[in-house]
């Protein structure tokens, strides 16, 4: 429950970051959108994201989804559990055809 609020507090965060900056005057591509979303990453602004900074948004997006898995919040995820949310949210996470 820690890494929810975490991640709740963390997305909070950013987002008044980003409400606080003005409105840029130019349009911006969905390339410049993306790469702008992962330079967001950059925690120690460096103007680069390393690779610690990477996983730790990787690492919280995992424990997201395990923690959605795991739905009696044992820190187990049974062959019910992962086949309940598989059928629950295959189309939200994975691709059936590539």
């Amino acid at each position: 429950m820690f890494i929810r609020w975490f991640a709740a507090v963390l997305l909070s965060s950013m987002m008044l970051l980003v409400a606080s900056v003005p409105a840029m005057a130019e349009v911006k591509s969905s390339t410049d959108k993306i790469v702008g979303a992962f330079m967001e990453l950059d925690l120690d602004e460096s103007e680069s994201v390393t690779f610690d900074e990477y996983k730790s948004m990787v690492d919280l997006r995992a424990l997201t989804r395990f923690e959605e898995m795991d739905a009696n919040t044992d820190g187990q995820v049974t062959d019910e559990e992962y086949r309940k949310f598989w059928a629950e949210n295959k189309a939200k996470w994975y691709r059936l055809h590539r």
